[in-house]
């Protein structure tokens, strides 16, 4: 596979030739020669089970209902993607799309092929009709999505039109986009969804509209006990090794262990912990085998900090609290997964391992010497007790945070931080509500001072604009600067935008967006079912990390890319709105004889290239 841009190239104006090869397939299942008899051989078929915790209601991920990571996964077979992104965090073409490639820089102009066989499962063909559908609604349905990051790249959009019947794709830019690959995952049949609807044509599963374009289709859906994947009868490429994949429910990682033990289940996403090497010693009393593979997941925990708390909303006592916060004493402390991937996050833009992650500007480090000189400052002072009080007479320095009830991890976390701080003199008085009410209620409406909050971290780093630069809080707008000619962004500029119906009549929206497409103030679109932070809930308003952002996306150099994002994460390592944490560290735990099994950074996880995965077989079987 290629590297997604070759810098030089495009600096000089040359095309720069961004396609790549799918995963390689397993060892040919016939040995022809007696060397190759002691290769592996691999099933023509079998099943696998995949356990999650619960079934696609809408199965189109685009919409609010179906914008979550079980139907990422479970879609990410059955619908087209232009590119798929693998573990190292490279973008791959998928088997729809024989090229892609950046063919013009003035303006930007990226080409697709899409395999002239390529059909969906009732037999329309597969087009720049669908591109050209998906691109406008996505406009239309994005702002109204949790994961919106992308939209920047569908607003910069210029026009796209079709050649070889509809099996060339042109896709011209209003300027450069660096993460193009971001776009046409998940492509809707447009020819369903102008009949049906975007959104009603795939709530609940109905064979007729939830078709097929990739290499498996949908052909069974139990609702609450299981969905069937199984061989697409009309995929024109390779076929798919397994017969078929079979999603069950299993509620909690307790009940998800428990059918990995006995069989039941064949892969399931868990916890890092002791359980699972547990589960693994009583798989093997039970003749299961089973091995364990544990990554980083999407999920960035954070300190967040309510910027319009007359306490911490001051730039200097963020900058206290986060030197008197040693974080690698809490990851160690209370996430403690025995695991090397258990370390403290250093970024906000670089998810761990990431390309550029080993060039990232360092963050505030722990120094309590520097707190105390930094609170002494503000007024604060010890008493006799070393607690700390406004110039030594009034009431203790006492803050409040607020975070998810029933997390043991995170209940460890706050018991850890509050020692920490108390031994800087801060007093820290914990407050923990449901996940759901932390995301839906308590961050977009203000209504804390202090929280710890699960946020999404995306394979594209620019997505992360949407975080740091939209507040939902009722904050006093900056006057945007302009960068390039271009307006960096507020609500008033979604019409010429090109993103017509998706400002809401009379929706109150918030300050400068670099994205044209509002947001209401006091909501976070989708936040509780994605399970993760989507807005700027700390009140945020910094013009410079927009104009920032808006120079990052046009830029086509990697290496400088990602350097802009380091000087990024040092503006906001200034700002100080959120302290990095931890990147939850996520185990796929699955049988010893499925091959090719390994997790994407996205929300399709496992699933991402699952039309590789294969059973191997035991020399008694053979």
């Amino acid at each position: 596979m290629e590297l997604r841009r070759a810098a030089l190239a495009l600096l000089v104006g040359v095309a720069v030739v961004a396609s790549a090869c799918s995963s390689a397939s397993p060892p040919t299942t016939t040995p022809t020669t007696q060397a190759q008899a002691v290769n592996p051989v691999f099933a023509d078929g079998g099943t696998v089970t995949v356990a999650v915790p619960y079934l696609p209601t809408n199965f189109n991920p685009s919409t609010p209902g179906g914008s979550n990571r079980v139907t990422h996964m479970v879609m990410e077979q059955v619908w087209p993607q232009a590119f798929v992104i693998d573990p190292q965090f490279q973008p791959e073409t998928t088997g729809f799309i024989e090229g892609a490639e950046v063919v013009g820089l003035s303006p930007m102009t990226v080409s697709y092929q899409i395999d002239p066989k390529a059909t969906w499962s009732d037999g329309y063909p597969i087009t720049e009709a669908d591109f050209t559908y998906n691109w406008q609604q996505q406009l239309r349905a994005g702002p109204l999505l949790p994961s919106a990051g992308y939209l920047t790249g569908y607003r910069d959009i210029k026009s796209i039109s079709a050649g070889n019947h509809g099996k060339t794709v042109t896709v011209v830019f209003e300027r450069p986009y660096s993460d193009w690959e971001g776009l046409f995952s998940d492509l809707v049949p447009a020819h369903i969804a102008e009949r049906a609807g975007w959104v009603s044509a795939f709530a609940g599963f109905h064979s007729s509209e939830v078709i097929s374009g990739g290499p498996f289709i949908i052909s069974a859906v139990e609702p609450g006990t299981r969905l069937v994947l199984t061989r697409n009868p009309r995929y024109w490429g390779t076929p798919p090794h397994l017969r078929s994949i079979v999603f069950v429910i299993e509620r909690s990682d307790r009940t998800a262990l428990a059918a990995l033990a006995d069989g039941t289940v064949s892969i399931a996403e868990v916890t890092p912990g002791p359980q699972i090497d547990a589960t693994i010693a009583e798989g093997a009393l039970l003749g299961t085998d089973l091995t364990k593979t544990t990554t980083s997941s999407p999920v960035l925990w954070q300190l967040v900090f309510n910027l319009d708390d007359p306490l911490v909303g001051t730039p200097l006592m963020r900058k206290a609290l986060a030197l008197a916060t040693d974080r690698a004493q809490l990851v160690a402390d209370a996430v403690n997964f025995d695991d090397p991937l258990a370390l403290p996050a250093s970024s906000r833009v670089f998810a761990f391992e990431q390309p550029g992650s080993f060039a990232e500007a360092a963050s505030v480090r722990y120094n309590p010497v520097e707190a105390a000189t930094a609170l002494e400052s503000l007024g604060y002072v010890p008493d006799a007790r070393g607690e700390l009080r406004a110039y030594g007479v009034s009431g203790p320095l006492t803050l409040t945070i607020t975070g998810p009830r029933g997390n043991g991890v995170i209940d460890a976390l706050e018991l850890q931080l509050q020692a920490e701080w108390a031994s800087s003199g801060i007093g820290l008085r914990i407050h923990n509500v449901p996940i759901d009410d932390l995301l839906r209620n308590v961050l977009p409406r203000g209504s804390y001072q202090i929280a710890l909050a699960p946020y999404e971290m995306p394979v594209f780093p620019t997505w992360n604009a949407l975080i740091y630069t939209d507040p939902v809080l009722p904050v006093t707008p900056s006057s945007p600067p302009s960068l390039g000619g271009h307006n960096v962004g507020s609500s008033t500029s979604v019409a010429s935008s090109g993103s017509s119906g998706t400002q809401k009549a009379g929706a109150v929206t918030s300050g400068p967006w670099i994205w044209s497409v509002p947001t209401p103030l006091g909501s976070e679109p989708g936040a509780a079912a994605a399970g993760y932070v989507n807005r700027d809930v700390t009140g945020l308003d910094d013009p410079h990390v927009g104009v920032r952002y808006e120079e990052i996306m046009g830029e086509l150099n990697t290496t400088v890319q990602q350097q802009l994002l380091s000087r990024l994460d040092t503006l906001l390592n200034h700002d100080l709105p959120t302290l990095p944490l931890f990147q939850a560290p996520i185990s796929v735990v699955q049988q010893a004889d499925i091959v090719n099994v390994s997790e994407s950074p996205t929300s399709a996880g496992p699933l991402w290239d699952a039309e590789d995965w294969a059973i191997e077989l035991s020399p008694s079987s053979r």
